[in-house]
């Protein structure tokens, strides 16, 4: 019942000093007799006449710890928060399981046990302190993974090879001697890291100087970096760290050829194998590609210097050709050259390039030119009047040169025309293969955000998760039938053994439990009438039972999980429901 204003509330209990020191004091007391239910208490202290007040505050646990780590529990002890041990308090732990809601509990003790957990999984434990009033600290994090189950094997010589194992992955070892009889000598340990794996597919572009590379496989959940040396000959290797895909090296001599390597790094130090490759910058191409001038016979064509290449010895060579031609190649050391044995009328493609002392030449850039007629020229009136009776002269001639050039121009303009068909053709072609190739890996990436989507949904709280149904282990021993008559309760089953897997999933679950298969007249049954197949009994079972109503229990006593089958009275025992997962 709760208090009216008019209520006179009862004090705190006794004021206890429980640390003090020069410039700080913890205090502690009780709560007020006959009040239940959450409580704020307000401080008030003085000095010299000079009150203040506040709320106590509530301090979160530290020094957590890890011990008896195994791979299916683990211990997780902590400390108070320095000063305040002795004030009462409480802990408010959460534990955060893959593929289930968060399961919360309260203790008043520094510690708490785990269990029922998945082999080689990673959980993630909040702490946070509770004082008796309700007030709440803020909570503290950890993250434990717990240990894979081991893999045993026997071997007679002095040496064995373990494979299948996860890379960049600590293991332990533990080797001991077996005699016939099957006795055991101690056991001798030691640990080993797996080297991580190496970049993969290491590609180069030589026009910008960029190293790439694809992600290693099996590094998702793993903290790594890259380590990429490069040098050419005769020179001290030069070292950089990225945790990107790709690095641009951007002191590189054009035309000099280094060596280039990378490998992966573990946040512990460990590297992987070096996958290397070589890369010779090309110098750049000329820029700004122009034509001055253009006469019948001749042209000027200029270009700027490209960048990065003042320190640099180097040339340019140029091509030009018309059509039908063979290409004219001649090369300079200025910016501009001038082409003086042209055709004219005709129309030139002219390509300048880049060439350094070793040959090492740029990408090339290029222009078009055409040639003026020679009649196109200005001149006076008297050349006119002499041009113009040339021309009257000559008109059939040169009319039949004029529809020779146009026709060859059309032949010209024709092929060009079909070689740019064909290279929208091929454009196309590779737009569509891009396309399908996009839709293909759209549809993959659906599929898999799909069956993403089902494996992060958890089960309903307390319900385990495996393939494509949730199970519940009960807390109480009851009958067979009275564990169906619950199951069905909840919209379930007992559960029915359909596979190997599944097999192995319910014997770790560490109970002896009842499964859904009976016997009535001498048959064994599941509950929803399947196939009676497959089986996993012990060595001896089934025993006989004298033809009475029998039901199967899998047995912890039994080593092996793939025979531990018992068939037993179906009295009090714990059971297991099963049911299918709806995402």
């Amino acid at each position: 019942m709760l208090a009216s204003y008019d209520d006179v509330l009862p004090p705190p209990g006794d004021i206890q000093v429980l640390l003090l020191t020069s410039d700080s004091v913890s205090l502690s007391w009780c709560s007020p007799q006959g009040l239940t239910g959450p409580q704020t208490f307000r401080v008030t202290w003085g000095c010299d006449g000079e009150t203040s007040s506040t709320r106590v505050k509530v301090v979160p646990p530290r020094d957590f710890k890890i011990d008896h780590l195994e791979e299916t529990s683990f211990t997780l002890p902590w400390s108070n928060a320095e000063g305040v041990e002795n004030v009462p308090q409480h802990f408010f732990i959460s534990n955060c399981i893959p593929g289930r809601d968060p399961l919360a509990a309260i203790t008043d003790d520094c510690h708490k046990t785990f269990s029922n957990l998945q082999p080689g999984t990673e959980y993630t434990v909040s702490v946070s302190t509770v004082l008796s009033n309700g007030e709440q600290s803020e909570p503290v994090s950890t993250t434990i993974c717990t240990r894979t189950e081991p893999h045993i094997t026997n071997k007679s010589s002095h040496n064995i090879t373990l494979s299948d194992l996860q890379p960049a992955t600590e293991y332990s070892v533990t080797v001991c001697t077996v005699l016939e009889n099957g006795k055991q000598s101690q056991l001798v340990s030691t640990t080993l890291t797996t080297v991580p794996p190496a970049p993969d597919q290491l590609t180069v572009d030589t026009t910008s100087g960029t190293v790439s590379w694809n992600q290693p496989p099996g590094l998702d959940q793993t903290q790594h970096h890259y380590q990429i040396s490069y040098q050419c000959p005769g020179t001290k290797p030069h070292y950089t760290t990225t945790s990107s895909h790709s690095l641009t090296l951007s002191d590189l001599q054009c035309g000099t050829q280094y060596s280039v390597t990378v490998c992966t790094v573990l946040e512990n130090g460990k590297k992987s194998k070096l996958v290397s490759t070589t890369l010779t910058k090309v110098p750049p191409a000329p820029d700004q590609l122009t034509v001055n001038s253009v006469d019948t016979t001749s042209a000027t064509v200029s270009w700027s210097q490209p960048p990065g290449l003042d320190q640099t010895q180097h040339h340019y060579q140029i091509i030009y050709y018309g059509p039908g031609t063979e290409p004219h190649y001649t090369t300079t050391s200025s910016h501009s050259i001038t082409l003086s044995d042209l055709q004219g009328g005709s129309q030139y493609s002219v390509i300048v390039c880049t060439v350094l002392e070793n040959g090492k030449q740029s990408q090339l850039v290029s222009t078009t030119l055409t040639t003026v007629q020679w009649w196109e020229r200005p001149s006076g009136v008297a050349a006119v009047c002499v041009l113009l009776a040339v021309i009257i002269g000559l008109w059939v001639s040169y009319a039949t040169v004029a529809r020779d050039q146009l026709q060859y121009s059309l032949h010209f303009r024709t092929t060009e025309r079909d070689q740019l068909q064909n290279i929208l053709n091929t454009r196309t072609t590779e737009r569509d293969q891009l396309q399908n190739s996009l839709n293909t890996r759209t549809t993959e990436r659906d599929q898999l955000k799909t069956r993403l989507r089902s494996y992060e949904k958890p089960c309903l709280n307390e319900w385990w998760k495996f393939g494509t149904s949730c199970y519940y282990v009960s807390s109480t021993r009851d009958s067979a039938g009275d564990g169906q008559q619950q199951c069905r309760a909840m919209g379930a089953e007992l559960v029915v053994i359909n596979s190997r897997e599944e097999q192995i999933f319910i014997h770790g679950l560490k109970k002896n439990v009842w499964i859904g298969a009976h016997k009535n007249d001498g048959i064994w049954k599941w509950v929803d009438d399947t196939a009676f197949k497959p089986t996993y009994w012990m060595e001896g079972e089934p025993s006989n039972l004298n033809d009475e109503v029998a039901c199967i229990e899998i047995s912890q006593t039994a080593s092996d999980p793939l025979k531990s089958w018992k068939g037993g009275i179906c009295t009090l025992n714990y059971w297991v429901c099963e049911k299918p997962f709806t995402p």
